[in-house]
């Protein structure tokens, strides 16, 4: 009577195994299961024919357009030359001109030229009648000799320089500079204060 309890309890622990061992095994089935999908899926990818792997849609077009118009400018400095003026004879201005010139021409142009000028007939006037004409001023352009004003119609100007472009030179700059002289020989001024204005302008031929 005493080991039939045994002989139960013994049973009902092995029945408990084999649950525990059936349950397992319907996991890893389960995740052999999966696995095996997961490499079917794989495959299937590798293997697609080249007309499945890509669909390409319809090809939109966008226009470009860029433009580079044409400039021409020129700085120069300082703005002001001051001259101590002789009685008779030559004065050299306070500071040469730094002049700047910078173009984007197009493909037709074929030099930039720049140029000195006076509007006017009196190049400096003290507004009392007395006055210094272009003649008189002269300049010389990067350190050479100082040339005098020449007239053309109403103006009197001065080249600074004449420059030829083309391939590989239509979009440039240079840096120049001009020093004036003033001379007073034959003028017989009164003292006083004479002002004038030089303009300096670039051109494209």
């Amino acid at each position: 009577m005493r080991t039939s309890p045994q002989r139960t309890t013994s049973r009902i622990g092995s029945g408990e195994n084999d649950s525990s061992r059936s349950t397992l095994l319907r996991r890893n089935a389960s995740k052999r299961k999966a696995w095996l999908i997961l490499g079917v899926l794989a495959l299937l990818m590798a293997v697609t024919p080249a007309s499945w792997a890509q669909f390409n849609s319809n090809q939109p077009t966008v226009n470009m357009n860029a433009v580079l118009g044409e400039s021409l400018t020129v700085t120069a400095s300082p703005g002001t030359v001051n001259f101590a003026l002789a009685t008779s004879g030559p004065a050299i201005g306070s500071a040469p001109i730094a002049i700047t010139t910078a173009w984007a021409l197009g493909s037709g142009r074929t030099s930039v030229n720049l140029i000195a000028y006076f509007t006017t007939a009196s190049a400096l006037t003290d507004g009392a009648g007395h006055n210094i004409p272009p003649a008189n001023v002269s300049g010389s352009v990067n350190g050479s000799a100082f040339t005098p004003f020449f007239t053309i119609g109403p103006f009197s100007v001065l080249r600074v320089f004449s420059q030829a472009v083309s391939a590989g030179r239509y979009n440039s700059s240079r840096n120049d500079s001009l020093n004036l002289k003033i001379d007073t020989t034959g003028l017989g001024l009164p003292v006083g204060t004479y002002t004038g204005v030089l303009n300096i302008q670039a051109l494209a031929l």
